[in-house]
């Protein structure tokens, strides 16, 4: 299987036939004809599909050869350290307030 180079990269797919329908068996992103090369020799016998479209979708329209590695975040894990800040801020006030921080620092304020 040929790809051109500016076509590149696709998304390599090998399906087998069983009773007129397919199986999907594998799935691989490649980026160079030799890693095509690679993956229609492992699959030898199979149907194997390029697919440019899940690219595409995949990287929401840009092409990029680069991998990233997102992590999401845990939206409450700001939620509770907004909420640590917020007590320790109340308990400092309360503190001044009441002179126990003045009273076990020895401030004159």
């Amino acid at each position: 299987m040929e790809i051109k180079k500016e076509d590149l990269p696709v998304m390599l797919q090998a399906f087998e036939v069983h009773n007129n329908s397919e199986t999907f068996v594998a799935e691989q992103l490649v980026n160079s004809q030799v890693e095509v090369d690679r993956f229609t020799g492992l699959y030898a016998g199979k149907i194997i599909k390029a697919n440019r479209d899940a690219v595409r979708a995949r990287n929401n329209g840009t092409v990029s050869n680069a991998t990233t590695d997102t992590r999401k975040r845990n939206p409450a894990t700001g939620m509770i350290m907004i909420i640590i800040v917020l007590v320790l801020l109340a308990l400092v006030i309360y503190g001044f307030s009441t002179g126990w921080i003045q009273e076990k620092f020895n401030l004159k304020v």
